[in-house]
């Protein structure tokens, strides 16, 4: 049974932080929803570029996928109080389900208290809200996968990939790209 993934759009989202994953999961075959936080389907990014989710995070209530992904940004900062946002990292949390945050997205795992008992990592804006960060690119501790920002994505992206399918093919697509 092929993986699926949700990946969260919400306004000024960082795009390398978005499209790289959706990019390098697809490469693995791994199935990826793209949901606006808002009541659009384009959601713009920090950068300017607008980009069309397949659905609306409201069409995803009752869905639970094998990892929700969420890019960062200044957008982040807007969300952190948006109800099904919070509702899906609580469901996905309590499943032992893949929890995969970038940037200062890491800073909505932070609000529901998991940074407590799990390490992370963040962009540096944002580590001084954290009680502990870990200072590698990308960290991944059980089912939950941090990493620093856009120049991070790459990475990131794989080691969801080696979470949600093994080592080797995380390498295959490592190759295929020559990261």
């Amino acid at each position: 049974m092929k993986k699926e993934v949700l990946i969260i759009l919400h306004p000024d989202f960082e795009e390398i932080e978005a499209v790289t994953p959706i990019d390098i999961l697809r490469r693995a075959g791994i199935i990826v929803h793209i949901a606006s936080t808002s009541d659009d389907l384009e959601v713009q990014s920090k950068g300017g570029i607008q980009i069309k989710a397949d659905s609306l995070l409201s069409a995803h209530k009752h869905a639970i996928y094998d990892a929700l992904v969420i890019p960062g940004g200044p957008g982040i900062f807007k969300i952190r109080d948006h109800k099904m946002v919070k509702k899906k990292i609580r469901e996905f949390h309590k499943l032992e389900k893949c929890l995969a945050c970038i940037c200062a997205a890491p800073l909505l795992l932070l609000d529901q208290g998991l940074n407590q008992t799990f390490a992370m990592t963040c962009h540096p804006s944002v580590q001084a809200e954290f009680t502990a960060v870990h200072h590698e690119a990308t960290v991944r501790d059980r089912h939950i996968i941090t990493s620093k920002g856009a120049g991070a994505a790459v990475s990131f992206a794989l080691a969801i990939i080696e979470y949600l399918l093994n080592k080797k093919t995380a390498q295959n697509i490592s190759d295929a790209i020559c990261k």
